[in-house]
């Protein structure tokens, strides 16, 4: 060994000094607004769950969601059963600054009792690739819950003429009267000719009941390849009774409680909420089509914002 090497045999060895772990950086705590829409989000969506599992199960209450759907077509069906769950009688739905563009305000003891609804937000890229849609919480206010709820609701009837010519624009496919029809029925849809048939002397609402039946599924058809009018009529079913229902005429004839077990044994995630989509969708289109035929504005059908 040289002089040196001993120097070296006895150099202390250096030793890690253990790193202190750097603070993490604090996730900004979130503002009373935005627990507030959280909690309100969550709600709507287990509201929506309990509605579509309630279908699913067999036992949903088609007529409630048809009802408050037929008075808002403009909005989604999620929304619309929202809007069922938490305001049954609900007549035209805007939030307070929709109201206030009006002159209207929202009443001092409604402002804590705001009906609750669901607006798109920015969609979103899974790992999978797809396209998904954020939602986030919005408080609406029926009309009653304002200072205009004492104001004169005007009931709005409409002349049989009309109403049929709007029918007419509604159909995805001519219209043509005929003598005759086999079976008693008052229209069907003849794919040959690509038209309705429907039987001459019938009074206008019967006409209007049986041809936006018939309507109806085409249209479905036409929007869905592969529609089967035997396992799926009963959207179409749903739709001639909303249209009805818009336009006052009689429903006495629809047996609406039969819908509610239509959907049972459907997933309650994916097949529930598509089939209500299907009905609502159809049911926009046509009542589009009829508005525009019978010259109805927006404003005078409903100050409404599509959701």
């Amino acid at each position: 060994m040289n002089n040196f090497d001993d120097l070296f045999e006895q150099q202390p060895q250096n030793e890690t000094v253990p790193r202190k772990p750097e603070p993490q950086a604090e996730k900004p705590k979130k503002q009373w607004w935005q627990v507030k829409e959280e909690k309100q989000r969550k709600e709507a969506y287990a509201a929506l769950d309990g509605v579509f599992g309630a279908f699913s199960e067999g036992r949903g209450d088609m007529k409630a969601y048809l009802d408050t759907q037929s008075r808002f077509p403009f909005h989604s069906a999620r929304n619309a059963i929202l809007i069922g769950q938490q305001y049954p009688a609900a007549q035209r739905v805007g939030g307070r600054k929709e109201w206030e563009s009006q002159g209207i305000e929202v009443l001092e003891d409604e402002k804590r009792l705001p009906i609750i609804i669901l607006e798109p937000g920015k969609a979103y890229r899974r790992e999978d690739g797809s396209v998904g849609q954020n939602f986030y919480a919005k408080e609406v206010f029926d009309i009653a819950q304002t200072t205009a709820r004492d104001e004169a609701q005007p009931q709005v009837s409409y002349d049989d003429r009309l109403l049929l010519k709007g029918l007419i624009a509604s159909s995805p496919v001519p219209i043509r009267a005929v003598d005759e029809l086999p079976q008693g029925r008052g229209a069907v849809y003849d794919p040959e000719q690509n038209a309705i048939l429907v039987k001459k002397g019938m009074d206008a609402p019967d006409i209007f009941r049986c041809v936006s039946l018939e309507a109806a599924n085409v249209q479905l058809a036409k929007n869905h390849e592969g529609y089967s009018r035997e396992a799926e009529g009963y959207k179409a079913y749903a739709v001639s009774y909303m249209l009805c229902q818009r336009y006052g005429v009689d429903v006495k004839g629809y047996d609406i409680s039969r819908l509610d077990g239509v959907l049972q044994g459907q997933d309650p995630r994916e097949e529930v909420p598509a089939a209500l989509t299907d009905m609502r969708d159809t049911f926009k289109e046509m009542n589009g089509r009829m508005a525009r035929a019978m010259g109805l504005t927006r404003a005078s059908r409903q100050k409404e914002q599509e959701r």
